[in-house]
């Protein structure tokens, strides 16, 4: 996938992988720009996937392929996107907690994404997890959650 940048379709330049992403990623998390994220997530460049995995507005079931993406850093995105934490279902979780503690520590660093419906099948599923970080992230987000009660 080549990606080029035209002004006035006059002059058009072709962008290397890093200033692509850091171009994309300049861009508004608006819906307009929902079916170009979408191509982005194809792109066989991790960086490039990755910029798509933060925008909310990229489709849920591009969002789900992403949550699936060969590249770790891809998933751990996604786990970072509030947008799509909000609209995955618990199964989804869990097979991204499974698939790496990085993924497995930013989910439990992010549990304010989720809603009560998630809540409690998220952090029990982050409870039984055998790295101690992401154990001692929920239970602090726990102990933050009887603070403001």
């Amino acid at each position: 996938m080549k990606i080029t940048l035209s002004i006035d379709s006059k002059e058009t330049i072709e962008l290397n992988l890093a200033d692509a992403a850091n171009i994309v990623g300049w861009l508004d998390d608006d819906e307009k720009y929902a079916t170009f994220f979408s191509l982005l997530a194809e792109h066989p460049t991790s960086e490039v996937r990755c910029v798509a995995a933060n925008k909310r507005c990229v489709p849920l079931k591009v969002l789900k392929k992403l949550a699936r993406d060969s590249s770790i850093e891809v998933v751990r995105t996604v786990a970072a996107n509030e947008g799509a934490m909000q609209q995955f279902k618990v199964s989804l979780i869990q097979e991204m907690i499974a698939r790496d503690v990085s993924v497995a520590t930013t989910i439990a660093d992010s549990l304010c994404f989720f809603d009560e419906a998630l809540h409690e099948d998220v952090i029990q599923m982050l409870l039984q997890h055998d790295d101690p970080k992401v154990v001692h992230s929920v239970l602090d987000f726990e102990r933050n959650q009887l603070g403001e009660d």
